[in-house]
């Protein structure tokens, strides 16, 4: 568990570095950039990344949302299996 930790760490930290350097570099540019034209490009650009993003991690995540209902409803219905109400006792 430990070792998963710390894979799981060393990923969040990776990512925030490269979203820390993309964030970086684009504040650079629009700061010493002497166009209009050169800033909306850049932020253009950033916007059709972060919906290339986005596209990416949909299916993965619309996978284990499906995943963490199909699981609670078999809790559910297990556990009513179980579950035997005292009304419906007949003796």
């Amino acid at each position: 568990m430990e070792e998963r930790y710390a894979w799981r760490q060393m990923a969040w930290w990776f990512g925030g570095i490269v979203v820390g350097f993309k964030l970086w570099t684009i504040l650079l540019a629009i700061v010493f950039s002497a166009q209009w034209s050169t800033v909306w490009y850049l932020v253009l650009n950033h916007v059709a990344w972060l919906v290339g993003l986005v596209l990416l991690v949909w299916g993965p995540l619309t996978f284990w949302y499906r995943l963490v209902r199909i699981r609670r409803r078999r809790r559910d219905l297990l556990r009513a299996e179980w579950e035997i109400s005292e009304h419906s006792h007949r003796w």
